[in-house]
């Protein structure tokens, strides 16, 4: 299933939704017994997951997606910890700054936590903050918690995740360099605001393309109209089984948590500066597509 998080195009309140064959759901007005809100179903996830299988032969209250405003599907996640899952990002990324990789970075995923309260939906324009002359994006999968536990092993993690959506980690490239170099952080260099959408995928659906741990899913990356890059979710080296059993060392998670990828190679500006990529513009259009998960549009706001 497809999850979303909607609101009437003419307004109102934000609701939870499923899309199905080109509209969405709402699921509250189908389905009375359930919450209207994504963080409340992610609470007794598979108790609600059964109903909707079991009961998905009643009449839909639908909308069509003309009709609808397609919010962040998890509007606020109870934490956001992002990681550095792809080691392409990372090898390219210090090199270009002549740096090297401490060797720790191949033996355990790390991460810092980033703002939950400034998630952007679908479509949302973006403005360059004043602070900033390298605007950046991160082409991020984010990973949605539907159980919880604490000191995991590699199958309690993998039965913790719920689905999957795409992110964009919107950064302020100078402000990060600079505040890093004080040796913690990033901080408001990754502060401003973080895209997601559109749907939250729940996990059977992507299981066709499960390869152990990893993900066999094409992604491509586009700026305007250029392909920048295309790559696959099972480059990753740190996959999300891993990071999920790292973020539960000594630490309690829950339903609602979301993980982030880090940034897929070839999936930001930075990497392509020596190649005379700019740092974004207004009015500039970037599109994320992963297999199976959907395409993220994300624009930047004329000034």
């Amino acid at each position: 299933m497809k999850f979303c998080t909607f609101e009437l195009a003419s307004g109102g309140e934000p609701r939870l939704g499923i899309e199905n064959e080109g509209s969405i759901i709402d699921v509250q007005r189908t389905w009375p017994d359930l919450p209207s809100t994504m963080l409340d179903f992610l609470d007794k996830a598979d108790e609600y997951l059964q109903l909707i299988h079991d009961q998905f032969g009643v009449p839909h209250h639908s909308r069509r997606m003309n009709e609808v405003k397609l919010l962040p599907p998890l509007p606020v996640p109870r934490s956001f910890r992002d990681f550095m899952g792809f080691a392409e990002h990372v090898e390219t990324s210090r090199k270009l700054r002549g740096q090297t990789v401490d060797p720790f970075y191949y033996q355990t995923p790390v991460f810092y936590y980033s703002n939950t309260l400034n998630m952007l939906g679908p479509g949302e324009a973006v403005r360059i903050p004043d602070t900033t002359r390298k605007f950046d994006f991160e082409f991020e999968v984010g990973v949605v918690l539907g159980k919880g536990g604490r000191d995991l092993n590699a199958e309690q993690a993998e039965a913790c995740i719920f689905g999957f959506t795409i992110l964009n980690d919107w950064s302020l490239r100078d402000v990060q360099f600079e505040e890093m170099k004080i040796g913690l952080g990033p901080a408001k260099g990754k502060d401003y605001a973080t895209s997601m959408g559109p749907f939250i995928v729940s996990k059977d659906e992507l299981e066709p393309h499960r390869e152990g741990t990893r993900y066999n899913l094409n992604t491509r990356l586009y700026r305007n109209r250029e392909l920048l890059r295309e790559n696959n979710l099972n480059t990753i080296h740190h996959d999300f089984t891993a990071m999920i059993m790292r973020a539960s060392e000594n630490t309690m998670l829950y339903p609602g948590e979301l993980i982030g990828s880090g940034t897929i190679g070839g999936g930001c500006l930075v990497e392509y500066q020596h190649l005379g990529q700019d740092f974004l513009k207004p009015g500039d259009l970037i599109r994320m597509e992963v297999e199976g998960i959907g395409s993220l549009f994300c624009p930047v706001a004329e000034d």
